[in-house]
């Protein structure tokens, strides 16, 4: 039976600067910024370890259209790994580095193909004389790319599989930017076999055959809100059968959010040790990667007042990245203070005083909490507020965590007056 097997993957995004982790020592800022490099190369050696028949890129292999020679030069080298082993590398480039950005005059290897910008085109993978699959791909000519490209793919040979490569968004999903936009109606109308498809950072199977369309994600994250595993697809596809998809990681650099529970802990010895065991438990899970763990403290705890305090959370946090360093795989830590103090409010609601009023208006029991239209509830409060219109814009969901926060802060700030 007739099958063309690849590695599908997008989004290298290699030479991030990684943003927002200006905290971190300049020697750890480097090892982030190598990570999306280090992540290729765990691609390059997954294709030679599985004797692909061809890798598959589909846009962003860097951050900028203004690419630095270093980044060229290193992404070259991988390519030359593939092309020398006799697997083919067929790329588009993206929004984030289109073809009009600056490039080196660089010679590619021989084996690598990379789709122009001005027509789809139609590239054969021929292995000893025979055309096992046709890649159809195009690149962004410039960034801003809003032109429907998908409607552009047409199969129009018979011989072997049919695969397009695209950077786009589908569907118009939100929270990304809605570059080359199209419809999986769209997609079904090229007639392919698989859409290798980039922009978007998860991986994603929107549908499973006839054809496949899968995003499969960055293959290394490059802040905390893309957490979890980040990697590429291992695909194999099979004349009259589904395609087999397997997402394997290639990521160096985990980044995870998670929480501890204070609820209980007395002293701040007991909070080093509550954070240090989630940290170690997490990095065990993860196994053989670095780990960026952002931890929320939480929980009503008699030590609220002494983390608040100073730079208490600072020296916490400094105090646990000490405890792990050297240790590798590494572990880096950043802390968020969520935690409540421990009232007696029943004895506070006794009180005939304003903490007495406070504790009733804001429903300590949950009355409001659990109202089933808390917006309803609430307007009493706002009706002759200039600002109530915006509490249009929450869900209610959203209004339930600024009533708990707004109760825990205007408590906080009466009991620990002096």
């Amino acid at each position: 039976m007739p099958t063309f097997r690849f590695l599908h993957c997008s989004d290298l995004h290699i030479d991030s600067p990684f943003k927002g982790l200006s905290s971190v020592q300049p020697s750890l800022a480097e090892r982030f910024r190598n990570s999306t490099y280090l992540a290729f190369q765990n691609i390059v050696k997954l294709a030679l370890q599985e004797e692909v028949d061809a890798v598959l890129i589909a846009g962003d292999i860097y951050d900028g259209s203004d690419k630095s020679l270093q980044a060229q030069l290193k992404f070259r080298r991988g390519l030359q790994e593939l092309s020398d082993a006799g697997i083919d590398t067929f790329i588009v480039h993206g929004n984030h580095d289109p073809l009009d950005g600056w490039s080196a005059s660089l010679d590619w290897p021989e084996r690598v193909h990379v789709f122009s910008g001005t027509q789809v085109e139609r590239q054969p993978v021929i292995k000893n004389g025979i055309v096992k699959a046709h890649i159809h791909g195009i690149s962004y000519p410039t960034r801003d790319v809003k032109e429907n490209l998908a409607l552009k793919f047409i199969r129009d040979d018979k011989q072997g599989f049919a695969i397009g490569l695209l950077h786009t968004n589908v569907g118009h999903q939100a929270g990304h930017d809605d570059y080359a936009p199209c419809s999986m109606d769209d997609l079904v109308a090229g007639n392919m076999d698989y859409w290798a498809l980039g922009h978007i950072h998860s991986f994603q199977v929107l549908r499973e055959s006839s054809p496949a369309v899968v995003y499969s994600g960055n293959t290394q994250s490059r802040h905390m809100r893309e957490t979890g595993e980040k990697g590429c697809c291992l695909v194999t596809l099979h004349k009259n059968a589904s395609p087999v998809i397997q997402f394997i990681p290639t990521d160096v650099v985990r980044y995870v959010h998670d929480e501890v529970d204070l609820s209980g802990r007395i002293s701040l010895e007991e909070v080093i040790h509550a954070v240090r065991a989630k940290c170690e438990r997490l990095a065990d899970q993860i196994k053989e990667r670095d780990v960026f763990v952002n931890l929320s403290l939480n929980g009503r705890t008699q030590v609220h007042s002494e983390l608040k305090r100073g730079d208490t959370l600072e020296s916490l946090q400094e105090e646990i990245r000490t405890y792990f360093e050297g240790r590798t795989p590494s572990v880096w830590l950043s802390l968020k203070l969520e935690t409540d103090g421990l009232y007696d409010i029943e004895s506070l609601r006794q009180g005939k005083d304003f903490t007495a009023d406070l504790i009733t208006l804001f429903g300590e029991e949950g009355r409001l909490e659990t109202h089933p239209d808390l917006k309803e509830a609430l307007k009493p409060m706002f009706e002759t507020w200039q600002g109530k219109k915006h509490l249009e814009y929450f869900s209610d969901a959203e209004m339930k965590d600024i009533l708990i926060q707004a109760r825990s802060l205007c408590l906080d700030k009466l009991l620990s007056r002096d």
